[in-house]
């Protein structure tokens, strides 16, 4: 919750630190290499949005980075397993509503 004049004095370090980032992460890429923890984990709070990435445990930030988000298949089976979690139903039901889904019924 900064003031306006604080953000914007922190701007030019925030835009040079990302540019730098992403041409690191750019070169990476060309090169072929595998992705390092640094990059798996920014591309995974890019994903998932800054909010859930707070309010995750560690060990669920650790969970989320291994589960590959940052590609879409992954990240939209993620977050529908996320939704029925906050619905509070029983494992047999959540497995019972994935099968429907993958069928097409539900």
């Amino acid at each position: 919750h900064d003031l306006l004049i604080v953000r914007m004095i922190k701007w030019p370090y925030h835009l040079t630190k990302s540019a730098i980032w992403w041409s690191k992460y750019a070169v990476r890429r060309v090169r072929k290499l595998e992705l390092n923890e640094e990059e798996r984990e920014h591309l995974t709070i890019s994903a998932v949005g800054e909010v859930a990435w707070v309010a995750a445990s560690d060990d669920e930030k650790a969970k989320m980075v291994t589960l590959d988000l940052w590609v879409t298949d992954n990240l939209v089976e993620w977050k529908e397993g996320q939704e029925l979690n906050q619905m509070g139903l029983s494992a047999n039901r959540k497995k019972q509503i994935k099968k429907m889904k993958k069928k097409g019924v539900g």
